[in-house]
């Protein structure tokens, strides 16, 4: 196994400065096995992995139908599924101070979607079916949002008032990962009634993880985009998120008249 030490971290970690994590991730060196699932699955995965890779499957699968049932989703998406052995390789491949929980769908190599996350082996919540499936979900959701809407890749700057806000897309992920996950409804529900502040509705139009508050940005960003599924339907936002491919909605103003305009989201 490939010794990742903290001067290779802080050497990592200094691409943020310049890239994006779409342009900057890359496979951890312990990552050096494959398993082809399936046209539109393949797992990457170190040697100490391989006595969960059913249970990856299994995970991944029941989210990829979930999620593509909900957005009404035809075809397949590639997924390829990297698999850190350790947190140590996830913030390699982040270049992030990542936790063990953090999951990532960073963008694209090639025609697959990655997506990034800790080995059950090595993470507790991981190792939870229901919780990495739920999770498995909010990452497959944010890939297949970015293809309906043509958004612009998660953690870069969106175009002004015509791109997809991210409170919608991270709001949309955790809606379905809630439901998939059903215990995290109760938990969100308990947060939200706990918060007394949140956040300017501005301050949610890039990337959540600049907030100065992002566990309320989170929270926040679930709570309007249920009410905005709730006051429109699926199919209506879904319908929304199909004119952002050619800019025919402004999100500011659904975000103003979201609740049949009687109530600001904001």
């Amino acid at each position: 196994m490939v010794l990742i030490d903290q001067s290779l971290l802080e050497s990592r970690f200094y691409l943020r400065k310049t890239k994006y994590i779409s342009a900057r991730f890359e496979k951890s060196p312990n990552i050096t096995n494959q398993c082809t699932v399936s046209d539109y699955l393949l797992i990457s995965y170190a040697d100490q992995d391989v006595s969960i890779l059913p249970l990856i499957q299994e995970s991944f699968l029941r989210a990829y139908t979930y999620t593509k049932d909900w957005f009404g989703y035809r075809g397949h998406m590639a997924f390829d599924l990297w698999m850190a052995p350790k947190v140590i390789d996830l913030q390699y491949m982040t270049c992030l101070p990542c936790d063990e929980g953090f999951f990532c769908a960073p963008g694209n190599r090639g025609e697959r979607k990655i997506i990034l996350f800790v080995s059950p082996l090595s993470s507790q919540k991981n190792a939870d079916k229901s919780s990495l499936t739920g999770c498995l979900a909010h990452e497959i959701a944010h890939h297949i949002i970015q293809d309906i809407s043509c958004a612009t890749i998660l953690t870069m700057k969106r175009k002004e008032d015509f791109d997809l806000p991210m409170w919608l897309e991270e709001g949309l992920c955790q809606l379905i990962q809630s439901e998939v996950h059903p215990s995290l409804q109760r938990y969100f529900t308990e947060d939200i009634d706990g918060k007394v502040t949140w956040c300017p509705l501005e301050d949610l139009w890039n990337d959540l993880y600049s907030c100065e508050d992002v566990r309320a940005a989170y929270l926040q960003a679930y709570r309007d985009t249920k009410a905005l599924v709730a006051a429109r339907g699926k199919s209506g936002v879904i319908h929304l998120l199909h004119l952002n491919r050619t800019h025919d909605v402004n999100w500011n103003d659904v975000s103003r008249s979201g609740n049949n305009g009687e109530s600001n989201l904001a």
